[in-house]
C-alpha cells in the first residue's frame, strides 16, 4: 500500500451518485453501473482512466467542501433531514455522492429546493457531472 502525498486525493474504491429515480455506482477502474427506477432500466458502462481520473477532479471539490459528512454523521445527518435557513422550493429533487474507499467515507447532499438562486451554479455543475456520465437522465431534476 502506498501513501499519498499531501497534494493527492485518496484512492476511491467506489463513487455512487443517487438523483431523483436514479443510481449511479463507478469503482475506482471506472467501471459502472445504473438503475433507472421510473422506466425500470438499468446497464453498464466503462469509463476510460482519463474520464475517471476528470470525474474525480470534478467530484473532489464537493468530497472536501465542509458540507461533506463523514460515515459516522451519516445516520444523524438523515434522521434530522437537510436544513435550509433561506428559501426553498419543494418537489426540486436533489442529488448525493458518496466516496468510498480504504482510508475515505464520505457523502456529500444536495437539495435543489434550498436557496436554489444562491447555488445555481453549484448546482448547475452537480447536474453537470451527472450529465457527463453515459447514464439516462434522471427524473424531476430542474
Amino acid at each position: 500500500m502506498t501513501a499519498c502525498s499531501a497534494t493527492e486525493a485518496p484512492p476511491i474504491e467506489q463513487l455512487e451518485i443517487w438523483a431523483p429515480g436514479l443510481e449511479v455506482a463507478i469503482d475506482g477502474q471506472g467501471n459502472g453501473r445504473f438503475k433507472q427506477y421510473s422506466k425500470g432500466t438499468e446497464g453498464r458502462f466503462t469509463l476510460s482512466a482519463a474520464q475517471f481520473a476528470e470525474l474525480r477532479k470534478r467530484t473532489e471539490p464537493f468530497r472536501l467542501s465542509r458540507d461533506a459528512i463523514s460515515s459516522e454523521r451519516i445516520s444523524a445527518f438523515i434522521a434530522a433531514g437537510q436544513r435550509c435557513d433561506g428559501d426553498y422550493v419543494t418537489d426540486n429533487g436533489g442529488i448525493s455522492f458518496h466516496w468510498s474507499g480504504r482510508s475515505m467515507n464520505q457523502f456529500y447532499a444536495v437539495d435543489y429546493g434550498c436557496e436554489r438562486v444562491r447555488y445555481a451554479t453549484r448546482n448547475g455543475e452537480l447536474r453537470a457531472i451527472l450529465a457527463s456520465l453515459p447514464v439516462p437522465k434522471s427524473d424531476a431534476l430542474p
